[in-house]
């Protein structure tokens, strides 16, 4: 009798060995497969589209320079008062049919009083100052008849000579006596007029400082005034564009504001850099009087600055520019891209350029480009040397 032990032996025994590892032969063929299809459905990657303009040389001409200004008068006036008292007045202006004081805005005229303080104390001590003079006039009369009178005498040796110097002397000291009374009338005279505050020059007021029952001290500043028979634009330059300016050199003064450019020449050159930005303080004088520039107004000033030699120059958009790798002891370098064809097809070649200095919004190529070549302008940041590109415009 056959055991089920020895049926499996049988069954196990009649299996061929070869249809077990028919399995391996066949996934190694799909994976070969599957390897030769990714190969050939590598990526490849598509032209970069880039924008371009043919590089040109410019004859190098006058560069326009432009910085910030602020407009201000010829000078500010801090007018204070010499004496000191009680504020009794103040200049008044008929504005819209009624009457204000004088403020801020305001325009007034050379030898307006714009304000007084109380006069009484002053002009009593004039008077005092007139009647010591008086008295002193007086003195120094009876001195010389005193002493005309005494020359007579000694003349006749009625009189001893110590008589006679001593009225020489009444007479001397009475003259000095008068002059003296006469120095403190001028000097109340001074103070009394003194009490007035007027204007030195046809000024615009900036400000008011006092009303009408201030005590007001000599340190005190009543008003604050602009002398705007001049207009003047202020503002600040390197010492590279300090060197080449001139008195009387032409600038251009624009307001936004405004809109216009009005004429402007320059006034001033300050000698010395400031201590903090290093720059030069300059000052142009607004050309023509009906300007309508106001006082603190911010605007822009246009130098022309002359080229410095008569070669072209090619100029490049910052955007054209991009860094190069750094070396080693190198200072950092500039690549620029141009596009040339080969076998028809487009190819960014790589360009080390030494950039110079800032033309407007571009900046100058000193060495690396060359007239006629096709500069990538927009797309640089995305190239490689020998890519090719997609043109675009």
């Amino acid at each position: 009798m056959t055991t089920r032990t020895q049926l499996n032996e049988a069954q196990s025994s009649s299996t061929p060995k070869y249809e077990r590892r028919s399995y391996v032969p066949l996934f190694a063929a799909a994976a070969l497969g599957a390897l030769a299809c990714n190969k050939a459905n590598a990526y490849v990657r598509p032209p970069v589209p880039v924008r371009t303009r043919t590089v040109r040389a410019f004859p190098q001409a006058h560069q326009e320079l432009r910085f910030s200004g602020t407009v201000v008068p010829e000078a500010e006036i801090e007018l204070s008062f010499k004496v000191g008292g009680y504020a009794t007045s103040l200049l008044t202006v008929r504005d819209q049919g009624r009457t204000r004081f004088v403020q801020a805005g305001d325009r007034v005229q050379r030898g307006t009083v714009l304000a007084s303080v109380r006069q009484e104390d002053y002009r009593q001590s004039a008077a005092e100052a007139r009647g010591a003079l008086e008295a002193a006039r007086a003195a120094a009369v009876k001195a010389r008849l005193d002493y005309d009178r005494a020359s007579n005498l000694v003349a006749s040796k009625v009189i001893p000579q110590a008589d006679y110097d001593a009225a020489k002397a009444r007479t001397d000291g009475a003259s000095a006596a008068v002059d003296t009374a006469e120095a403190r009338l001028a000097s109340a005279r001074i103070a009394l007029g003194d009490t007035s505050l007027r204007a030195p020059v046809d000024a615009l007021v900036l400000a008011r400082s006092i009303e009408i029952g201030n005590l007001v001290s000599p340190s005190t500043v009543a008003f604050r005034l602009a002398d705007v028979s001049r207009i003047k634009v202020r503002f600040a330059v390197p010492d590279e564009v300090a060197s080449h300016l001139r008195i009387g050199s032409p600038v251009a003064v624009t307001a936004d504001a405004l809109g216009a450019k009005i004429p402007a020449a320059i006034s001033k050159l300050h000698p010395q850099s400031s201590a903090d930005a290093r720059t030069f303080d300059v000052e142009a004088a607004v050309v023509s009087p009906s300007a309508s520039l106001l006082l603190g107004m911010v605007v822009s000033v246009a130098l022309q600055e002359a080229a410095t030699s008569s070669a072209a120059v090619i100029t490049a958009p910052l955007s054209s520019l991009v860094a190069a790798p750094q070396r080693e002891r190198e200072a950092q370098a500039l690549l620029a891209f141009v596009v040339e064809e080969e076998r028809g097809v487009p190819i960014a070649r790589q360009r080390r350029v030494i950039a110079g200095q800032l033309i407007g919004n571009e900046v100058a190529i000193e060495s690396g480009l060359l007239p006629g070549e096709r500069l990538v302008v927009q797309g640089a940041t995305l190239l490689n040397d020998g890519q090719t590109v997609q043109l675009v415009p």
